[in-house]
This record gives C-alpha cells, sequence and structure tokens, in this order.
C-alpha cells in the first residue's frame, strides 16, 4: 500500500502538470519535425552559459532546416521551440517540476560540450521563438526564428 501513493502522484503529475500547454497545434504554430532528405540548409546555433548564438535567424516558409545546436557553456541547457506564451509556461513548470522528463519533439537536450542537430520544417511565415527553459536560463537565454513568406 506504501507504493501506490507515489505511483498515483506520479500518474497526475505525468498526465496533468502540463495540461495549460498545448502541444496538439505544434504543426500550425511552429512547423513540424523535418525529412533529413529535404534539409535545404544547416544553421549552426551555440549556447554560452545566458545566450545563443546568434539569437536571431531567418528561413523561409516551407523550408526544412538542420539546427547543428552545440551546448558551449558550463552548464546543461535545452533549445525548445515555441511561442513565447508557451515557452514561459514551459519555463513556470520547469521551476516547479525541475525533474520531470521531458521529450517534445522540438526539444534539445544538451550536456556541456555536447552537439545535437534538430531538424525542422517551417510550414508558417512569422515568428518562432526559441528558448531554455531550465530555471534561471530563460530570461537570458531565448531567440527568435523569423520565417519569411514564399
Amino acid at each position: 500500500m506504501n507504493g501506490i501513493i507515489p505511483f498515483v502522484v506520479l500518474v497526475l503529475f505525468s498526465t496533468s502538470s502540463y495540461s495549460n500547454t498545448n502541444y496538439s497545434n505544434v504543426e500550425v504554430d511552429i512547423g513540424r519535425p523535418g525529412d533529413a532528405d529535404k534539409v535545404s540548409r544547416i544553421i549552426k546555433l551555440t549556447q554560452v552559459d545566458n545566450m545563443f548564438l546568434p539569437a536571431e535567424v531567418k528561413v523561409n516558409e516551407g523550408e526544412t532546416i538542420r539546427f547543428v545546436v552545440k551546448n558551449g557553456g558550463n552548464h546543461r541547457h535545452e533549445m525548445l521551440l515555441g511561442s513565447m506564451a508557451e515557452l514561459k509556461k514551459v519555463a513556470n513548470m520547469r521551476r516547479m517540476y525541475p525533474d520531470k522528463e521531458h521529450s517534445e519533439a522540438h526539444l534539445l537536450q544538451l550536456e556541456p560540450g555536447e552537439q545535437k542537430e534538430l531538424i525542422w520544417q517551417f510550414t508558417h511565415a512569422g515568428t518562432i521563438d526559441f528558448a531554455c527553459p531550465l530555471p534561471g536560463h530563460f530570461k537570458k537565454m531565448h531567440g527568435t526564428i523569423i520565417v519569411e513568406k514564399k
């Protein structure tokens, strides 16, 4: 009986802790995971403690980009794509539940010195934000992707 209560609490948090963050419309808002065979170009980003370099990127509507992201800082960092409102919600949830596992398609998690890739297709013109939502990182560690109309 002692093990059932922590399990129930874990299930409740894992199913509802992000209930206010709507990821069902990811394709409409920020695009979708891209096909590696359709990559039109590579954009390199470097994470250093408290910033992304560069912090602004321009892409074209419909373009599939291979982001090569390197953590050049001394701390663990993440790169999460979304609207600024979504990113703020996630950053707030990270402060409240720092040990919760995350695996969104539009999220990279990098240890110091690590490099990873994210292939993303930008299906709609507009502005998409990216940030490191980890506690203490979000205020300074963010950037913008400008998706220009075809």
